[in-house]
């Protein structure tokens, strides 16, 4: 890592380190922002029902859509792209992410503080992430969490996308 914010451990949130907006690298955030912005439809978040995933097409893999249980807080996947899956080493759909028993439990309180974030703040949130892969836990990359709302108000749901292109080109497909 060359940024020094980005070596110095007391910026980061656990190993997340949240930034104010998208770094530029990732062009999956720049399509899931657009994407979204466009759905908004000049309201503030889009419904659920304006989302599709379908129609973002190569970020399909990198994507995930979780829905939220307010009292008490938890957070359920609806969607989780096969990067996510094999990334986090766990089939993530219909998973409460309290129940997701092989992460190791900083990843947890991590994935839910980034989720209590857009349920709390209602804005879009930005970060890097670190991750063990292969061995090795210096491994990071760049997320984007963006809010839905089914009344306009409460945010219900989270439209996510997770940049593993970073560490690892996808995983060729068999023929």
């Amino acid at each position: 890592m060359s940024d020094p914010k980005l070596d110095d451990p007391t910026t980061w949130d656990g190993e997340v380190l949240y930034l104010p907006a998208p770094t530029g690298r990732s062009e999956l955030i720049g399509i899931v922002q657009d994407y979204w912005q466009q759905k908004c439809f000049g309201r503030t978040y889009p419904t659920r029902a304006d989302i599709d995933p379908l129609q973002l097409g190569k970020v399909l893999p990198y994507l995930s859509l979780t829905i939220f249980q307010p009292a008490p807080f938890r957070v359920q996947y609806r969607l989780a792209g096969s990067e996510v899956v094999r990334f986090y080493g766990a089939e993530m759909r219909g998973k409460w992410v309290d129940e997701i028993t092989i992460w190791p439990p900083q990843d947890i309180i991590d994935t839910m503080d980034t989720y209590r974030r857009i349920h709390y703040d209602k804005v879009p949130n930005f970060g890097l992430s670190l991750i063990e892969w292969q061995g090795r836990k210096d491994h990071v990359f760049e997320f984007a969490r963006f809010p839905i709302s089914e009344d306009g108000e409460m945010v219900t749901h989270c439209l996510g996308v997770d940049d593993f292109t970073m560490i690892e080109p996808p995983r060729a497909r068999a023929l």
